[in-house]
């Protein structure tokens, strides 16, 4: 859409009309979408700029026989009414785009919101006493005041509403450039576990960088302020959707790399287990600070990980927790995940329709839905960006859905910004199977039956998943890394697969024949736990 000087009017009377009564909505949706000011003109259209012309037509229509201090002041005239309200090119009606955008996402959480309350209802659960207690990545929350049941979320106390908002909201994009090779500009449709991947990876970075604990004020000079909002900028900025430099996990990087390494074409439906293997080797390209490991048979070897000397990770499990939903035997784990310092969210969702769950609350959990359409946010030359600039990046209402109306197959996301983290969880984690409770993931001391030795020359041998339900490779081999491998002696006691429905709690490996002993900080005894 362009925005010239032109004196005639170039719209149709009918885009005119269309123009005057979507005005109002149109603002709405430029505010929901997170445009800036600077960005967006009278109706959400491009601002005037200083380059902005038609040649087609010529600046002064009057003719040149009409008197010098006549057409001086048609000028005058135009200039204001240039001024007052820009004019639309011939090249199409008023932009829609925003206005479509919010009908659509209006529209669905409308839907979402009565199919949760007829399902709540149909379950009894609107019945029930609300729980107390509530949980989010690892923070508990004592409810003075429960929420409402409509799901709107009014009734949460403003710490929960305000923590919940940090979360960065990873949403559908549209109107960004095409990702090569394809024509999409826009993801709508295809990439909500993706969009759900990139939300838990941006908790990991945030607990990277501030910890559980953080906040800032955009208006704020003082110094720990301008760091804390740089910092958050570069997160989010990795998230843009384009092929800059600085967006190591955009949409664009993310689908392209799928269609090498899982063979899936531009537009197709990933899966957890194809996004998690995504999301580990854009950390590797990138060289990133923070480390990705991945692992779909629930097993993590901590000798993969402290390899070298330990460096910041973030654990990826991969499981499928049941059929069609999740076996209730998982439901308090999915909890107890959720409640633990490591926490870094869940990427799951109902069926055929991905979320990001960050906690629970009773037998409900909490989530960010990324199906919801924003324009994708311009680039600024300068770096600055405002908080309306980032809006669409943030969620301010928490929505709840229950544990019994989840899809099984799920990424479990932990952060481990020290080597003492890493002790912690593998402690937390058996505890709770010598509980008694069904967990997913267990540890070895050592390295996988196939460990990685050196990085990858080209990413073909990352493993290959082709079913649209994107469940886990059957082999094992190349779950956790790819690159030159070496066969090792599986350990005495390994587990084939961290959720065999056979036993009531997956075994947890031990010291064996093919146990490698760690040298230096990541030496054996240091996993050892008094439990």
């Amino acid at each position: 859409m362009t925005v010239v000087n032109d004196a005639e009017p170039r719209a149709s009377p009918v885009a005119a009309a269309a123009t005057t009564a979507t005005a109002p909505l149109l603002e709405d949706a430029k505010a929901s979408a997170g445009s800036s000011p600077c960005e967006l003109g009278v109706h959400g259209l491009p601002a005037a700029t200083g380059d902005s012309s038609d040649t087609s037509q010529p600046a002064n229509p009057l003719p040149p026989s009409s008197p010098p201090q006549q057409q001086q002041q048609h000028q005058h005239q135009q200039q204001d009414s240039t001024e007052r309200m820009p004019r639309l090119t011939i090249e199409g009606a008023p932009d829609l785009s925003l206005l479509r955008n919010q009908v659509v996402n209006t529209l669905r959480e409308w839907y979402v919101l009565a199919s949760d309350s007829i399902a709540s209802m149909l379950e009894g659960r609107l019945l029930q006493e609300p729980a107390k207690d509530l949980w989010l990545l690892g923070k508990h929350y004592a409810l003075a005041q429960q929420p409402d049941d409509s799901g709107w979320g009014t009734g949460y106390s403003a710490d929960v509403l305000s923590d919940f908002s940090r979360l960065v909201w990873c949403t559908y994009r549209s109107q960004y450039p095409p990702i090569s090779p394809s024509a999409f500009t826009t993801d709508v449709g295809w990439g909500c576990m993706l969009r759900a991947g990139q939300t838990l990876l941006a908790q990991a970075l945030q607990l990277h960088y501030f910890g559980r604990d953080w906040g800032f004020s955009w208006d704020s000079v003082l110094g720990e302020d301008v760091r804390r909002r740089e910092l958050y900028v570069g997160i989010v900025k990795q998230f843009f959707d384009d092929y800059s430099s600085s967006s190591i996990f955009s949409i664009h990087r993310m689908a392209s790399l799928g269609k090498k390494v899982e063979g899936k074409a531009i537009g197709e439906w990933f899966g957890p287990y194809g996004t998690a293997a995504i999301i580990r080797e854009l950390a590797r390209q990138a060289d990133h600070e923070l480390s990705v490991y991945t692992t779909t048979d629930g097993v993590v070897y901590l000798a993969d990980i402290c390899e070298h000397d330990f460096k910041p990770t973030l654990i990826l499990v991969a499981s499928m927790l049941g059929i069609d939903r999740v076996n209730p035997v998982y439901y308090p784990f999915i909890q107890a995940s959720l409640t633990l310092p490591q926490s870094a969210g869940v990427a799951g969702g109902r069926p055929s329709s991905a979320l990001y769950f960050a906690g629970f609350q009773g037998d409900e959990v909490l989530y960010l839905d990324p199906h919801f359409t924003r324009t994708a946010v311009a680039r600024r030359p300068d770096g600055n960006y405002t908080q309306l600039d980032l809006a669409s990046y943030s969620c301010n209402t928490p929505r709840r859905i229950a544990l019994s109306r989840l899809d099984p197959c799920m990424v479990f996301g932990y952060y481990c910004g020290t080597l003492e983290a890493l002790i912690d969880l593998r402690s937390r984690i058996e505890l709770l199977a010598d509980d008694g409770m069904r967990t997913i993931m267990s540890f070895d001391n050592g390295h996988a039956p196939m460990a990685v030795l050196s990085a990858p020359s080209s990413s073909s041998q990352l493993p290959s998943n082709n079913t649209a339900s994107d469940s886990p490779p059957s082999a094992v081999p190349g779950a956790i890394g790819s690159g030159l491998v070496v066969k090792l002696p599986p350990s005495s006691s390994e587990s084939e697969d961290g959720c065999d429905s056979s036993s009531s709690s997956p075994s947890r490996p031990k010291s064996g024949s093919g146990e490698i002993v760690l040298e230096g900080e990541c030496s054996e005894e240091e996993w050892v736990t008094d439990l």
